[in-house]
């Protein structure tokens, strides 16, 4: 519903443009980080937006560097003045292609006509200070006018002649998340010339800095630095120093963007702009939101999953896990399940903890117990007593499902069928010898006014609270 892949678009909307680019655009990289340079010109441009129109550069990219910053544009733009000379760089991110395209009710070329129009008319606007070099540096960066801020000036240039520049989807670099960093924090001042050192008074055999050889900054002279002599490892490290200071002493919140964005560069991503739709979701463990929002964000959520089946770990670092420890869903999303039952959204609830077992197979239990509770949360009771023995059928041995049997049924007003479940669970855990497990069978069956309180009573409070700690990731979301 809110995420729409290229793949299957109507043809109507490749109406413009070359067989060559509609045949990439309609089969994107979605889950890898790529970006397709287009070209695109008018013509009868005046004589400055041609000049400017000269210098142009479009990219449709499957990733945004920036993804996890909520709110997040249709497009990316900015200018740069260097070797070889001006670049006027817009990149436009292949879900909002096709979103633009399909909310207006034009074709992707008019899409890309009116972006790459907005950037040129701005620019032309304020060419002396883009030739100049000072654009987006124009007094300060928040009163800088946006590159692609006058759609509807873009789209007056008339129709677009798009081409294709690149031989197909290629990797995105650092040069491209400098340019979309610095359309959102301003320009980073990281010089990125080749790197050549002075020779020594003695050669080194082996050293690549000895033999003459230039280094692209900062990838390969760092990937070099181990195999140079002492003398150039040490100059080679006060190279990168220097040039990283005054990188972050020239706009700190940017650099740290761009830091943030390399390092995710080699890990996986949330295909379609998913991310910056569940940018804030951790929000949720202390706010539950509102039924409209959850609705959404279940919706997401199975978007998401649908792209790592069977991989949790990947799918964890995707939503912005750290890569260690691995595997750990964000706690938002495993109580996720229940917070949907309880804003009565059943449907909702099954929807994400079925596409969650089919991500994390080995949690497969852990979710059908949540999905009985969300039912019976919801109000569902004759979904969530099928569901119950679906679950008892299919795992009758595993003390948690017990446990959200006897949770869902008494949910239901069932307190007779909760105990039987929750004396069940009381017996697989002292079978076990685990007193967790224990506590957590007796703890229900108090709160259903059943069992003895002694009994929870058979260790210091201060030992229970230590062993709690030792619980598991999935069992301990189950006690928010």
């Amino acid at each position: 519903m809110y995420i729409q892949a290229v793949a299957g678009v109507s043809d109507a909307l490749s109406s413009g443009l070359p067989d060559e680019v509609w045949q990439l655009l309609a089969t994107p990289p979605v889950t890898e980080k790529k970006l397709l340079e287009l070209s695109v010109a008018w013509p009868g441009l005046p004589s400055s937006q041609a000049r400017v129109a000269a210098a142009l550069r479009l990219f449709v990219i499957t990733w945004d560097p920036l993804e996890w910053r909520a709110e997040r544009p249709g497009g990316f733009a900015t200018a740069n003045d260097g070797s070889p000379g001006l670049e006027l760089v817009v990149y436009v991110p292949v879900w909002s292609l096709v979103q633009l395209a399909t909310e207006r009710a034009v074709t992707m070329a008019d899409v890309l006509g009116s972006m790459a129009g907005s950037a040129v008319v701005t620019a032309a606007a304020h060419e002396q200070s883009v030739t100049a070099g000072r654009y987006p540096d124009l007094g300060t960066w928040q009163a800088t006018p946006d590159l692609l801020s006058d759609l509807e000036a873009g789209s007056a240039l008339g129709p677009v002649d798009v081409r294709l520049v690149s031989a197909g989807w290629e990797d995105i670099g650092l040069g491209a998340i400098i340019d979309v960093v610095a359309h959102a924090f301003g320009p980073v001042d990281l010089d990125r010339s080749p790197v050549e050192f002075a020779a020594t008074a003695e050669s080194h055999p082996g050293c690549p800095a000895c033999a003459g050889r230039r280094f692209p900054f900062p990838a390969e002279l760092a990937d070099a630095q181990d195999g140079m002599c002492p003398a150039h490892r040490r100059e080679a490290g006060r190279v990168i120093s220097t040039r990283l200071a005054r990188a972050n002493a020239s706009n700190p919140d940017g650099w740290a963007a761009l830091i943030d964005a390399s390092h995710r560069l080699e890990r996986p991503h949330l295909p379609n702009g998913v991310a910056t739709k569940l940018a804030g979701a951790g929000e949720a463990m202390y706010v539950v939101p509102e039924p409209g929002e959850l609705l959404i964000r279940a919706e997401l959520v199975v978007e998401a999953a649908r792209w790592f089946p069977g991989r949790p770990d990947q799918l964890a670092i995707a939503l912005g896990q750290e890569p260690e420890p691995a595997g750990q869903l964000p706690d938002w999303l495993v109580n996720l399940v229940l917070d949907l039952g309880r804003a009565g959204l059943g449907a909702e609830a099954v929807m994400v903890g079925d596409a969650l077992a089919r991500v994390d197979p080995d949690s497969w239990a852990c979710y059908d117990g949540d999905v009985m509770v969300a039912l019976a949360e919801a109000g569902l009771a004759e979904e969530a007593r099928a569901r119950i023995e679906a679950s008892l059928t299919r795992w009758p041995d595993d003390f948690w499902i017990r446990v959200h049997a006897g949770d869902a049924l008494a949910a239901l007003g069932d307190l007779d069928e909760a105990e039987a479940h929750f004396y069940t669970a009381l017996s697989m855990a002292e079978q076990a010898d685990d007193f967790e497990a224990r506590y957590d069978a007796i703890h229900r069956l108090r709160k259903i006014g059943r069992g003895e309180s002694q009994d929870e009573r058979g260790q210091p409070r201060r030992q229970r609270r230590q062993s709690r700690r030792k619980l598991s990731k999935s069992q301990r979301k189950r006690k928010r």
